[in-house]
């Protein structure tokens, strides 16, 4: 049915539309609304897990438990056995006699060795000692050349109060020239001296040696 306008009883165009779009969305929220309260209010149902079990039967007598025994020894290893050393060990005697005798022929009388070195002075010169270490320094230097026996050279010098040696001359030769020289050399090799004693109130003495060659 139409009224005069045209429009049909209800319909009023574009408005209408918009109510029923707005009517349709709010019925879907309220829908949506029901049936979330709907889920939440119904409880879940557990359903608990299950466990498959096997029954074992047990035996009648259980055995008792088997008593400790003695602890196990270990076998001991012997040791090999030392051999015993007698207590008391003999003590090495040393024919010190006989091996001197060996390594030391004797010698006879006629056979005296030789002082290669004889040191004289003025019977005014009363060191002893003095001469004893002017002979030990001569006889260090003393080296006759080797083949030589029977000779004998006597060389005098003069030892000042510093213990230098000052105009050795050869007072009796030994008719060897290499002998002679030998003699000469040692002299002079053995300069200086020690310092002439205190109390020899001379500024130098005199001395004379006897060059033998040595056994």
């Amino acid at each position: 049915m139409r009224l005069v306008t045209g429009n049909r009883i209800g319909q009023s165009g574009p408005e209408f539309v918009l109510a029923v779009f707005f009517s349709f969305i709010i019925h879907v929220l309220f829908l949506f609304a029901a049936l979330f309260l709907y889920i939440r209010a119904v409880p879940k149902a557990y359903v608990p897990p299950v466990y498959e079990v096997s029954v074992v039967s047990l035996p009648e007598e259980i055995p008792p438990p088997p008593e400790p025994g003695p602890p196990a020894v270990k076998p001991q290893r012997k040791k090999p056995k030392s051999p015993e050393l007698p207590k008391t060990m003999p003590e090495p005697r040393l024919d010190i006699t006989r091996q001197r005798t060996e390594a030391e022929p004797r010698l006879q009388p006629d056979e005296a060795p030789r002082n290669a070195v004889t040191v004289q002075a003025a019977p005014t010169f009363k060191f002893p000692w003095y001469l004893a270490i002017v002979s030990g320094k001569i006889r260090q230097n003393w080296n006759p050349p080797p083949g030589a026996r029977e000779l004998r050279a006597r060389v005098a010098f003069r030892i000042y109060r510093s213990g230098i040696v000052l105009e050795p001359k050869l007072e009796q030769g030994s008719s060897n020239f290499y002998f002679d020289q030998a003699a000469m050399r040692a002299i002079l090799m053995s300069s200086p001296f020690p310092r002439l004693p205190e109390g020899f109130g001379r500024e130098f003495v005199d001395i004379s040696v006897d060059l033998e060659p040595k056994e």
